[in-house]
């Protein structure tokens, strides 16, 4: 199996442009990719503003339809209207670790369901009822999912995997990187890419490498 990193951010919309192909590439390559799954802390500190500050929002999601075919759904425009709502990083990086402690495998797919009940839905990915009906939705324990999210634990996990992102050099998100046998990690394709594109990205590179 070849080892990814995926950086991303629960509250970034190019990340939520980039799901489907990603999530394509990793389903029609699950025999030979394994894709970990980190949060990258994008909105954290002083970056942590009201929609009513931020903007480029609307231009920023427009531009994100147009190359990606992304939906922003009503939910998620009426907070951008409203303003008042902050984006705080912290919020999904701890839910997505509550959630992937009751499947691990699953990581990649909670990922992109919470982006949906965000840029569809308008949901908080700062609210432990998110996760509670994330986890409903998936089968998982609701509580234990709301219990996770608040626990020193994993929220001591998430400033962990936010500092490996810092330290991996990655310059935006999404990034998606390859661990190749003996190498550092390499940036893998681009955010612009279909599933179809990056698995012959894939081909391409393990013949490079004679790994096919």
């Amino acid at each position: 199996m070849i080892p990814f990193t995926y950086a991303f951010d629960g509250y970034c919309g190019w990340c939520y442009g980039f799901a489907p192909a990603l999530h394509k590439f990793a389903h029609d390559n699950a025999d030979r990719v394994r894709v970990r799954v980190l949060s990258a802390g994008m909105r954290v500190g002083d970056r942590i503003k009201p929609f009513d500050a931020l903007r480029f929002t609307t231009t920023s999601n427009e531009k994100v339809t147009e190359a990606l075919g992304a939906v922003f759904g009503p939910g998620y425009r009426a907070l951008v209207e409203e303003g008042s709502f902050a984006m705080d990083s912290h919020g999904p990086a701890y839910g997505l670790i509550a959630l992937s402690l009751q499947d691990p495998d699953r990581a990649l797919e909670f990922a992109g369901a919470m982006q949906s009940a965000f840029f569809l839905d308008g949901c908080s990915l700062s609210d432990p009822d998110t996760y509670r009906a994330l986890a409903a939705q998936f089968g998982l324990d609701p509580e234990q999912a709301a219990a996770a999210f608040a626990s020193p634990e994993v929220q001591e996990r998430a400033l962990r995997e936010m500092r490996e992102v810092r330290e991996l050099g990655v310059p935006g998100y999404p990034t998606l990187l390859i661990h190749l046998p003996g190498q550092t990690p390499q940036i893998f394709g681009a955010e612009e890419m279909t599933g179809d594109e990056l698995t012959a990205e894939l081909n391409k590179t393990l013949a490079e490498h004679n790994l096919a």
